[in-house]
């Protein structure tokens, strides 16, 4: 069962992202992904106050707060019904191409 905990509010990338993603344009699969991680990055910034909010709206799970999921369900005019689905994620923090390179070269 999902429940409802907040809602972001995209800017001007994350709507070009949405788009390209909703037209099945181009490289659609890798909008989909940056979609992805940049919610997944801001869950990241505040997780544990993001748990202790959701834990006191929702007490009934509080008893299982280590194995919550998250998830998001794009708001964008035209998705197909797929699209529309709630989109699971995994809460981790979002790193740059420069991070990339640095773990690459194990620092």
């Amino acid at each position: 069962m999902w429940y409802p905990c907040g809602s972001f509010k995209g800017d001007d990338r994350s709507a070009a992202l949405c788009s390209n993603y909703r037209d099945d344009g181009f490289l659609a699969g890798i909008s989909k992904n940056q979609l992805d991680a940049g919610v997944a990055g801001s869950l990241f910034r505040d997780q544990a106050n993001l748990v202790e909010t959701i834990c006191r709206g929702y007490p009934q799970l509080r008893k299982t707060k280590e194995a919550l999921q998250f998830g998001y369900k794009l708001a964008y005019d035209g998705l197909s019904a797929d699209q529309e689905k709630i989109n699971v994620i995994e809460i981790k923090e979002q790193k740059g191409f420069l991070d990339g390179i640095k773990s690459a070269f194990g620092q």
